[in-house]
């Protein structure tokens, strides 16, 4: 049986375990609709770089998908995984050459995103900007070195 100071110090503990949860979503969100301040205010609280979602998508690639390049670079700048993956292998610059966010794919591959990283699926950031004929990302990729093999879906 726990006196009151046990008891205190649980109460406590599960409190901060609750508080960091609730920034750490904060950070989803805001990192999800590019809302720099917040993110630079969580970070600067602490919160990890590196959160996930509730689905285990990094706060970056949120970042790169919606396209939030302020974002996208204080993430980079407090320490976040640019190779981070989300259950299906997809990366950061996955995302951001999918949707043509050339921007996004400037600066993460100037953040030493490897650029041949493959996704599940065993497509590249190449192959993904070239299913959405995004030609401007695909010259950035290729003139960073990203080759993809001709057999990948």
């Amino acid at each position: 049986m726990l006196n009151k100071s046990g008891v205190f110090l649980l109460l406590t503990l599960l409190a901060g375990t609750c508080l960091a949860a609730d920034m750490g979503q904060r950070l989803v969100a805001a990192a999800a609709s590019g809302d720099e301040r917040v993110v630079l205010n969580m970070l600067a609280q602490g919160v990890d770089a590196n959160t996930k979602n509730a689905a285990g998508r990094p706060v970056l690639l949120l970042a790169a998908y919606n396209g939030n390049i302020r974002t996208l670079r204080a993430l980079l700048g407090a320490g976040a995984d640019m190779n981070a993956v989300d259950g299906a292998g997809n990366s950061a610059l996955h995302e951001a050459s999918a949707f043509g966010r050339v921007d996004s794919v400037e600066a993460l591959i100037l953040a030493g995103a490897d650029v041949n990283l493959k996704n599940s699926a065993g497509q590249g950031a190449l192959k993904r900007a070239a299913l959405g004929k995004h030609q401007a990302v695909i010259k950035l990729l290729e003139e960073a070195g990203a080759t993809e093999d001709a057999s990948a879906n």
